[in-house]
């Protein structure tokens, strides 16, 4: 007697003769085995000589293969959770999607996903793949002893293929162009009594370079364990895809590779065209190298569902796949940019509070939310400079007061002269605070000042108002009369009605041969305090 087994998506033999010696080499399955899943293998793994894991790299969902399934950089639907986890951050809605596809030889292919946006954690789906061929026949071979007869075939029933994975996806942002995704999977193969089985993971980027193109890469089967009966490992395939978009995307077109590292490259071209706001064409080809299959399909919006058909056109025959796409609830969009607000508002809140740590946290929280939102960005980065010298400002005192308002001022970027001047304000009424210091110099040179503010020297009662007076009236004294109206600008941005500050200007006015500008400096100080006699003595020299 003569039993047959298989192993490996081959078959391989066991001899057990009843009284027969030797080994039968006329081995036969007649039409038991490899009638129909041979043209499975053909039609469906022509890309990558039929190695191990293809139901993950042929092509799901009517829409892509109508496309040929060049859908890689393309996709942005729930069947991205197969084709291309990063592209997930293009549903705005909650999503499920099916297809099936009849093939030949009672082989079918179903698929099924449901994705479901959040509003600052990505995009998550799960999907089902199978791949199933049903009614091979399985016979035991009786032979004579020579081997060289065929006694007796004996129908032992029949058995299926069976092929199926499930994944979990996710994509997400990292910035306002650029997304990241991955997929765990988990595939298992039956055939008869033999079975294996396969945990893998996949990762994905997409670049968006602008409206009308994108740009994608992957690794598929980045880390993978087997188990089972097989010898089979699933290849590391890279895989790199563009889409362009034309004429506000009506016209979308596809180009993917697929390299396996120990395969052959396959391309895929395709090309989508909306007629109308709800009726597509489609077109698509697949190639390794030579094209391999032909693909055109149909496309019909109709509120939240759309409905797919494509058709596929090979050596061995055609393929029909049919797909309904349903989207629910409210648009992520709305959610997304609601809950950015509110932490945006729960931020300015501690900021101008003082709390600014508390502040960067929840800026933190919105940026996360909303990578590409450039506004959030600026705040948060010059809060985060701010906080690294003065974590918080809080209560109602003069200088907590003072050091809220220039970080304000410097956060917003509008004014950089006035955070400047506020924040000396501060530096006056509190000279040893050097972590107040260190923030007024970084802003400084952000506002490109020539001359940042030192600490002060001298008697520790010297602020940094005296620092100025004195340098100021030693400028005066050294006939450098531009550098000391330099110097007392500076002590009046701080205090516009310091007096003494005004006294010196009107003097460096005069003594540089301006007394027209000197009189109104001068004037401005009786303003302030009519009894300063010392003014008014000089007033009577320019009378």
């Amino acid at each position: 007697m003569k039993c047959f087994t298989y192993k490996s998506r081959g078959f391989a033999s066991s001899d057990n003769y009843n009284g027969i010696d030797g080994v039968v080499n006329r081995l036969m399955l007649g039409v038991c085995f490899l009638a129909g899943f041979f043209l499975l293998a053909v039609s469906s793994f022509a890309q990558s000589g039929g190695m191990p894991g293809q139901l993950m790299s042929y092509g799901v969902g009517a829409r892509a293969l109508g496309m040929g399934g060049a859908f890689f950089a393309v996709a942005d639907d729930s069947t991205a959770a197969y084709w291309n986890p990063a592209a997930l951050i293009f549903l705005k809605r909650k999503e499920f999607s099916a297809m099936q596809s009849s093939m030949f030889a009672d082989t079918s292919l179903s698929f099924f996903t449901y994705a479901h946006p959040t509003t600052s954690k990505g995009t998550i789906a799960i999907s089902m793949t199978q791949l199933k061929s049903v009614g091979f026949e399985k016979v035991s071979i009786e032979a004579n002893p020579s081997g060289d007869e065929i006694i007796n075939i004996r129908k032992l029933g029949s058995f299926d293929s069976s092929e199926s994975a499930i994944a979990l996806s996710w994509g997400r942002n990292v910035s306002d162009t650029l997304a990241f995704g991955f997929m765990v999977k988990n595939i298992t193969r039956s055939l008869d009594t033999s079975a294996d089985g396969f945990k893998a993971v996949d990762i994905s980027m997409l670049q968006r370079f602008s409206r009308t193109y994108r740009m994608a890469i992957g690794v598929q089967n980045i880390f993978s364990m087997k188990s089972g009966d097989t010898d089979d490992e699933l290849p590391l395939t890279f895989k790199f895809g563009q889409a362009l978009s034309l004429f506000k995307g009506s016209l979308v077109f596809g180009l993917d590779f697929t390299k396996p590292q120990t395969g052959d490259m396959n391309w895929r071209f395709g090309g989508e065209y909306w007629l109308l706001s709800w009726a597509a064409l489609r077109f698509g080809v697949m190639g390794a190298p030579g094209i391999q299959e032909a693909d055109i399909g149909v496309g019909i919006r109709y509120g939240s569902l759309s409905f797919d058909l494509a058709q596929g056109i090979h050596a061995l025959g055609t393929a029909t796949r049919f797909s309904l796409t349903m989207r629910m609830g409210q648009s992520n969009t709305a959610k997304h940019d609601k809950e950015v607000r509110i932490l945006v508002r729960q931020a300015m809140a501690y900021f101008k509070a003082g709390y600014f740590s508390k502040a960067v946290a929840k800026l933190k929280f919105a940026m996360d939310a909303a990578p590409g939102n450039a506004q959030v960005r600026r705040m948060l980065t010059r809060l985060e400079a701010a906080v690294d010298y003065v974590p918080g400002a809080t209560g109602g005192e003069e200088i907590p007061t003072l050091i809220r308002k220039g970080v304000i001022s410097y956060v917003d970027g509008k004014d950089l002269r006035n955070s400047i001047n506020v924040l000396r304000h501060a530096f006056n009424k509190d000279p040893r605070n050097e972590n107040l210091l260190s923030l007024l110099n970084m802003i400084e040179k952000e506002g490109r000042i020539s001359e940042l503010t030192k600490k002060p020297e001298g008697p520790q009662i010297f602020t940094y108002i005296d620092q100025k007076t004195y340098d100021s009236r030693q400028a005066v004294y050294e006939g450098k009369y531009d550098l000391a109206m330099k110097r007392a600008q500076d002590i009046l941005d701080i205090e516009p009605n310091n007096e003494t500050a005004l006294e010196i200007m009107g003097s460096a006015f005069y003594l540089m041969d301006q007394p027209d500008k000197a009189r109104v400096t001068w004037e401005r100080v009786l303003e302030i305090n009519p009894n300063n006699k010392m003014v008014k003595k000089f007033l009577k020299q320019v009378e």
